[in-house]
């Protein structure tokens, strides 16, 4: 049984909250949260994170936090010994993650960073059906809604990055999962009044030469539901994918899911399963089975952070931009 303290009670650390509940091998002793949480909770809710590191009936940290408390509170983790789940983003630049990842190796604990959507039905079915197809020649993905409401940190550039590190990083990160590496990136988009690009449109030319063109947007009319699509086209295929939503994830209200093979369309059924529940489950299981971290290695979240700075280098610049 592996033994979580999960920090953090906003939007994504309740969904956390209720994935552990199903998950056997795993069990949420403690909570840290600033604010005194109205849930049902019979573990122990504490206020200080340090108070919390101190437990030693917690095997792994589960930080549900603001990105930019993200290498602070890793650092204290895994001076105490603890192993740790993250939610994307990581970080926001490349050298934070490098500091990342060397406190980590020194201190000898796992990081594992969620990069859900590599474990949401939906991409896992994309995925094996492009390993099937012929290589995908071009992709369109999208992922569209309002600022969340649950804190205003999400609005600062040097805070969450924007929607570009926040919401467009599920989509790329997935596009180089099926595509691997890029070739060259450009981007361009629309910042709010804090200087955050709260909506950015990126094309990427992958070095198998594959193009994708990704959108997203926190900056949709509040009527808007949350939408996100999918893409892929190889030859006389194509592979295509939309759901609406509530104002979040929350609420599903229309999905559609097919394969287009010439003349034939054909509805393509998943089995439906939770997506942090499924991520939650493979990393408790890594850590429990001490098996190595096969989907999301830490390399794919460094090259991921890589590439978003060189969409950023290409936003300011109005220029395309080599990726290294």
């Amino acid at each position: 049984m592996i033994r979580v303290g999960l920090v953090g009670l906003g939007f994504i650390g309740k969904t956390h909250l209720e994935a552990y509940r199903h998950i056997p091998n795993a069990k949420v002793v403690a909570l840290c949260s600033r604010s005194q949480p109205q849930i049902e909770f019979d573990g122990d809710i504490v206020s200080e994170y340090e108070e919390l590191l101190k437990r030693e009936d917690i095997d792994v940290v589960d930080l549900c936090v603001p990105t930019f408390l993200h290498e602070e509170m890793i650092t204290k983790a895994a001076e105490a010994g603890k192993h740790i789940i993250c939610e994307k983003p990581l970080t926001l630049t490349e050298e934070s993650a490098k500091r990342i990842f060397q406190v980590v190796e020194d201190f000898q604990v796992r990081l594992f960073v969620g990069h859900v959507l590599r474990f949401w039905p939906e991409y896992k079915a994309i995925k094996s059906y492009c390993e099937k197809m012929d290589t995908p020649e071009f992709i369109h993905a999208s992922r569209l809604g309002q600022l969340p409401n649950w804190s205003n940190w999400f609005q600062h550039p040097e805070k969450s990055g924007g929607a570009l590190f926040d919401l467009h990083i599920h989509d790329i990160d997935f596009a180089y999962y099926l595509l691997g590496e890029v070739e060259r990136v450009y981007a361009v988009g629309q910042r709010n009044q804090h200087g955050a690009w709260n909506h950015v449109v990126t094309t990427l030319t992958f070095k198998k030469q594959a193009k994708a063109v990704i959108e997203g947007s926190q900056r949709m009319p509040k009527s808007y539901p949350f939408t996100m699509t999918f893409r892929a086209q190889a030859g006389e295929n194509a592979l295509d994918f939309q759901l609406k939503a509530g104002e979040n994830i929350e609420t599903i209200n229309a999905s559609q899911f097919q394969l287009y093979e010439g003349e034939t369309i054909k509805s393509i059924d998943v089995e439906e399963t939770d997506a942090f529940q499924n991520e939650l489950t493979y990393f408790i299981d890594c850590l429990e089975k001490n098996q190595e971290n096969k989907i999301i290695p830490l390399e794919d979240v460094l090259y991921i952070i890589k590439l978003l700075q060189k969409i950023n280098q290409s936003l300011e610049t109005n220029t395309e931009i080599k990726v290294d």
